[in-house]
Parts: C-alpha cells; structure tokens; sequence
C-alpha cells in the first residue's frame, strides 16, 4: 500500500524488518518454491512477523483513511509500479503480479488482501493440514 498507493517508503525498508524477522528476503515471495517456503518458514522470527502484520495494518488503515472517493477509482501509477520493481520488492520471475497490480484500482487493492488474496490459498492450507494430519496419524501408530 505505502507504495502502489501512497507513493511512500515500504515499512519493510523503512523500518528494517529483514533484519527484525531474520530472513534473508526483500521480495513478496511471489517466486517462492516449496524449499523456499520451507526455508523461510524455519528461520522466520514469528513474533516479528507478528508485529510486522501488525505495523502493515496500521499503515494500511492510516493511507486508506486518507484517501478521497475519487482516489478509490483510479489506476497505480506506473512509475510506482517501477519502483517496486527497482527495489527489489517483486522478483523478475514473479511479474506477473506486477501486470495484476496495475490492471487494479486503488480499491480493487485494498480488498485483494481481505478478499481474493486469501481465497487463492485455501487449498493449500488444506493440503497442508491434511498432510500434518497424515503425518500425525502415521507418526501416532509408529509409537504403539
């Protein structure tokens, strides 16, 4: 939001959250894969994390109260598409979400996260849970 919408400092940078949560990324993590999922899930601060969630949604409330109508209905400007890209924030092999981010209006992006955002990943919290489970249930008869 501070960028695509408010054309300010990410949090992230400002605030130095890489350090904070002790991760070697600077990215969304668009590109991930299953490894550096996992990787990055092992070495996560998770009370940082927490916090850093925290910081984002208060950020988030403060530029979406500041807003007019008239701002919901307009496009992201492409030079702040550029400068996501120019700071790392959005890996070449994840572009993809560039192009969707600037097809969006500015209210199209504040109800990605609550929204669709969240609904993209449904099934794989499923299949996570069911392999913990899995997991679980093979772990449990081993020990009998």
């Amino acid at each position: 939001m501070n960028l695509l919408v408010a054309g300010t400092p990410q949090i992230f940078q400002r605030d130095n959250w890489r350090t904070r949560l002790k991760i070697s990324r600077r990215d969304t993590g668009n590109a991930m894969d299953a490894q550096d999922a996992a990787k990055l899930s092992a070495t996560i601060d998770l009370d940082a994390l927490r916090a850093y969630r925290v910081a984002v949604g208060h950020r988030t409330r403060q530029i979406a109260k500041r807003l007019k109508p008239e701002d919901l209905k307009r496009k992201v400007e492409p030079a702040r598409l550029q400068r996501v890209i120019a700071e790392g924030a959005v890996l070449e092999a994840a572009s993809g979400v560039i192009d969707y981010w600037g097809k969006r209006t500015i209210a199209g992006l504040l109800l990605m996260p609550p929204t669709r955002h969240n609904s993209l990943h449904l099934n794989e919290a499923l299949r996570i849970k069911q392999k913990c489970r899995r997991r679980h249930d093979y772990d449990s008869r081993l020990s009998n």
